[in-house]
Formats: structure tokens, sequence, C-alpha cells
């Protein structure tokens, strides 16, 4: 008996294992699901509540609007600091980043992301 293959509904243009996957197209992925991917059947469902709990999240992830942040320094890491956009903005950069880049920013400001990520996109003519 084989175990059910996760599949999901991708919410934005994303960089998935090596792959550039357009919005609303559907994949198979055994990796940890990011905001990006939308679960389509109960082996995705469960491995998208596994990583939201991992990553302290429990209410449901809706997808990251897209937008420009502007704290000076949104890597200080102090609680309080900044209000909850700038995180969520400063979260949402980090799993673009991971998405496309395949590793994580380690402690790369938003605006160094920012631009990297807006590079790699040209790079890729997206």
């Amino acid at each position: 008996m084989s175990e059910e293959k996760a599949k999901y509904r991708v919410t934005r243009l994303s960089f998935i294992v090596n792959q550039l996957v357009h919005e609303g197209e559907e994949v198979e992925y055994d990796g940890e699901p990011g905001s990006a991917l939308e679960p389509l059947n109960d082996a995705a469902k469960s491995a998208k509540k596994k990583a939201e709990k991992k990553h302290g999240k429990t209410e449901e992830v809706k997808p990251p609007q897209v937008s420009v942040v502007s704290d000076s320094n949104p890597d200080d890491g102090e609680p309080g600091s900044g209000d909850g956009a700038v995180s969520e903005d400063l979260a949402s950069l980090r799993q673009q980043y991971e998405e496309l880049f395949d590793k994580k920013p380690g402690n790369k400001s938003a605006e160094t992301m920012k631009s990297e990520i807006a590079a790699k996109r040209k790079e890729l003519g997206v």
C-alpha cells in the first residue's frame, strides 16, 4: 500500500524544486509547504498543518499581500519593534527568497532581499 502524495494548487508565481511554477497550477510536492501552496488533498492538508505547527502558526494561512517594507532595521528581532504588518511583510519576503533561491536568506535585510529577489525575477524573465 502506497502513501498518498501531497497535491497543492500554487497561489502565486513560485520557484519549487528548481522549477518556476505559475499561479493556479497544481503540483505534487513532498517538502515542507510554504504560504504559496494551497492543499488539495488530505496528505497536503496534513503536511500544511505540520509545517504551520512547526513555525508556530495556528490560524488559517492566507496568501501574503505584496507590499513595500520600509522599516530601517527589520531584522532587529526585538519584540514590539515595529507593527505586525512589517513582520508579516518580512516573513513574506523571506518566503519568496527561499522559494526563488532554494535556501534561507539568513540575516539579510528586507532591502537586500527585495533587490536580490527583483534581480532573480528579472533573470528568470518574470
